[in-house]
């Protein structure tokens, strides 16, 4: 019995021992699913977080949340500036001329303190309301004696006084918060009143000083949109000027005295030419400034040309001898401060422009073609100093027009067509010899000097000496070239000796054997004779020597 009771009592003990190891694991169980079910709860809330999340940003980014958030604040705004601005028109029209203007100063100040008030919670709100204010505070202020029938102050001085102030005033805001929205605003409200103010001694100060601080902003801030923008109406601005001013109500038509505006017309391109030196070395891409200084140079010669037609079309020497001067100076600038080949060829070439016109002032047609030609020269010259090859190709193009219009347009005179002769000869002789420091790596721009040469020497033998000697001179030329080639080494006047030597037989047989007397026919083609005999010896031999 005693041993019954032991095993009794040891089954016990291992029953109770198997219920404390059942309801321990259970226990652990029972936390495992609790903590599940709470982390799939916490993984579910976080999803739905997320996709409210999402839903508010497609929102905030759709069309319907553009419209309502910036879209409706300028709508807001603008219909509260036409609002405030009939308000004070009404009141104008009832009698009450400082109570309108008070109200509508009040009404500025008011919207500029509340886009203070705001401006931390809701911050593009708060510009517009800047902007609307600035807008308001101009337009009560141009209504103090312009675009009324009664106005407040009779003087514009006064009104034009406070309305440069006001412009400062948004420079300073456009340069303290860094924001070419501003500083357009600035600009427009500049260019208003110099417009208003219908006075050349302010209108075209005015515009020249904007044009000078768009300048500064674009070198301070990279604002190019607000650069195109401002030369554009810069420009239109004078234009404006130079018709009579219609913008203020006057007949458009143009002045009938110049009172200096060319000089600010000048003032204006040269503004814009100075952004010339400030591209930087390492630029990547010069297409921006290339396309301002070609707008620059032609809106600038357009109003300069209708400025001389209307002013100075019987005096114009001097204005075009200065332009050639200062282009010329200022293409020099460039080449010693900047790499950059593109500007100084640019003015470079404008300068000598000037000059061609300067020169056809003072000389006049056919003689003016004789300096053309020695400018040609000068050009390779300046192309040689500044290593441009711009300018070389710029120059042999107009080379070749102006050449072309004198063949075409003119009296034929004998020095002009040994001036082109020997200036192309020369021209392509010197391409030739500095061709590394050109790097011309072609024989394009030579080949097209020496052909020019080439006909021209014709011509103007043709024209200079008697007609019974025609033959006989381009025979020794060719002889000249013949020997030249062998001088030089230099297989290209061989090539024109050959080409002369042709030209020559062809004019003797069909020109001289008909016309001239007996004894030059005979003097004609025994010269010719010998020439080509003896080159034809030079040629065999060389032939020889070779083999």
């Amino acid at each position: 019995m005693a041993d019954q009771n032991e095993e009794m009592e040891k089954i016990l003990e291992r029953l109770h021992s198997l219920e404390n190891r059942l309801s321990r694991l259970e226990s652990v169980q029972r936390i495992t699913e609790v903590e599940s079910f709470y982390k799939s709860e916490v993984q579910d809330e976080e999803v739905t977080r997320t996709t409210q999340e999402d839903t508010l940003n497609d929102e905030e980014k759709g069309l319907e949340s553009r419209i309502g958030r910036f879209g409706l604040a300028w709508l807001g705004n603008i219909v509260l500036l036409f609002g405030i601005t009939f308000l004070c028109q009404y009141m104008l029209n009832m009698g009450y001329k400082v109570s309108s203007f008070l109200v509508g100063y009040l009404v500025s100040a008011s919207i500029f303190f509340l886009a203070y008030f705001i401006k931390k919670t809701n911050t593009h709100l708060a510009f517009i309301f800047k902007i609307n204010a600035q807008v308001l505070l101009f337009y009560i202020t141009v209504r103090l004696h312009f675009l009324t029938a009664s106005p407040l102050i009779t003087g514009k001085f006064v009104p034009i006084v406070l309305l440069l102030l006001l412009v400062a005033v948004q420079v300073f805001l456009s340069v303290s918060h860094k924001s070419q929205t501003f500083a357009a605003i600035a600009v427009l409200f500049s260019l208003a009143t110099a417009i208003l103010a219908d006075s050349t001694n302010i209108t075209l100060p005015v515009v020249l000083v904007t044009a000078a601080g768009v300048i500064f902003c674009y070198r301070r801030y990279n604002w190019e949109p607000l650069l195109i923008a401002t030369m554009f109406l810069t420009y239109l601005s004078f234009f404006n000027w130079l018709f009579g001013n219609p913008l203020a109500g006057h007949t458009m038509e143009m002045i009938t005295a110049h009172h200096f505006g060319v000089v600010y017309l000048l003032g204006l391109g040269t503004c814009f030419s100075i952004l010339s030196l400030f591209r930087k070395k390492d630029s990547v891409s010069d297409d921006f400034l290339i396309s301002v200084i070609i707008i620059n140079g032609i809106i600038f010669t357009l109003l300069l040309l209708l400025m001389v037609l209307r002013f100075f079309s019987k005096d114009y020497v001097a204005l075009f001898s200065a332009l050639t001067v200062y282009a010329l100076i200022f293409s020099i600038i460039l080449h010693s401060k900047s790499d950059w080949k593109f500007a100084s060829a640019f003015y470079a070439l404008y300068g000598f422009m000037a000059m061609s016109i300067a020169l056809f002032g003072i000389f006049g047609f056919p003689n003016v073609y004789l300096l053309l030609s020695v400018q040609s020269l000068l050009v390779v010259s300046m192309a040689l100093w500044f290593k441009n090859r711009l300018i070389i190709v710029m120059n042999s193009i107009l080379f070749l027009s102006i050449l072309i219009i004198y063949l075409l347009s003119s009296k034929y005179v004998s020095s002009v067509n040994f001036s082109f002769a020997f200036m192309a000869l020369i021209s392509a002789r010197i391409i030739n010899w500095k061709s590394s420091r050109l790097q011309i790596k072609t024989d394009q721009i030579r080949n097209l000097y020496m052909i020019e040469g080439f006909i021209m020497m014709l011509i103007a033998l043709l024209h200079a000496v008697p007609k019974q000697f025609v033959t006989f001179s381009w025979t020794m030329v060719a002889l000249i070239y013949f020997i030249i080639s062998l001088l030089l080494k230099n297989i290209k006047y061989r090539y024109m000796a050959l080409g002369t030597m042709i030209c020559s037989a062809f004019y003797l047989f069909i020109v001289d054997l008909a016309r001239i007397e007996i004894i030059y026919r005979v003097l004609a083609l025994l010269f010719l004779a010998a020439i080509s005999i003896g080159i034809s010896i030079y040629y065999n031999n060389r032939v020889k020597k070779a083999e």
